[in-house]
């Protein structure tokens, strides 16, 4: 035991035993209550990054959105209001009722002119899931060399004419239609036939329902072609 004894007194003399001591207490202590402390600083951190991508992931979804829903009539100087029938599709009320919504979303979405953006802006973020609204204004951006603000400006409008509306099966719906834009002198700018293949979703409607039934009409995807180009002959 004198060794021993011998040892640990020398030891403790040159400092070696604190020094031993205090290592052994960082080893045994404050070592692993650092590393557990980092552990849950960086499962923090991962949890944070997962939060955000499902709020980006959750954000792409369609979110449908209840709007009071209009038709806008084209200009007429009778100041009546134009009634429309649901009776575009035969033995389909729900199809009709579609059918029109679509040649509106359609018109609306394609025609231009620079004083109605804004409207324009609101009315296919109103009538569509996000996705659908983002690759519109996507399209429609200065940054795009092909977008209408850019090709047209301030002085150049162009209207959207439906041609023909095919309704394969419900919630699918294929239209064909003309845009023409003109100069302020009247010249042909552009003259070219489309085909808008759409998907939407919209409520089931009681045809008995009274006048401002508030009902679901979303289009959840938009897919252009180009069919014919009048200008290019």
């Amino acid at each position: 035991m004198k060794p021993l004894y011998k040892s640990l007194r020398e030891s403790i003399e040159s400092g070696d035993y604190f020094q031993d001591s205090r290592n052994w207490y960082k080893y045994k202590y404050i070592y692993p209550f650092a590393q557990r402390s980092l552990v849950l600083i960086l499962s923090a951190i991962i949890f944070v990054i997962f939060f955000g991508v499902v709020l980006d992931l959750y954000a792409l979804l369609p979110i449908v959105s209840q709007v009071n829903y209009s038709i806008a009539t084209d200009y007429s100087q009778n100041s009546n209001a134009k009634i429309i029938h649901a009776n575009r599709v035969p033995n389909s009320p729900l199809i009709s009722i579609a059918d029109i919504m679509l040649r509106n979303y359609v018109k609306n979405r394609e025609h231009y002119s620079y004083s109605g953006l804004k409207k324009q802006f609101i009315f296919v973020k109103n009538n569509s899931t996000r996705i659908v609204f983002r690759r519109f204004y996507n399209s429609m951006n200065i940054d795009n060399p092909l977008s209408p603000v850019m090709r047209y400006q301030k002085t150049i409008q162009r209207q959207a004419m439906i041609i023909s509306t095919h309704h394969p099966f419900a919630g699918k719906s294929i239209v064909k239609f003309a845009t023409i834009a003109q100069s302020p002198s009247r010249a042909h700018i552009e003259n070219i036939v489309w085909q808008a293949t759409i998907s939407y979703e919209i409520d089931k409607i009681n045809t008995a329902s009274p006048s401002g039934t508030r009902f679901n009409f979303t289009v959840t995807d938009y897919k252009l072609k180009l069919l014919e180009n009048k200008n290019a002959k």
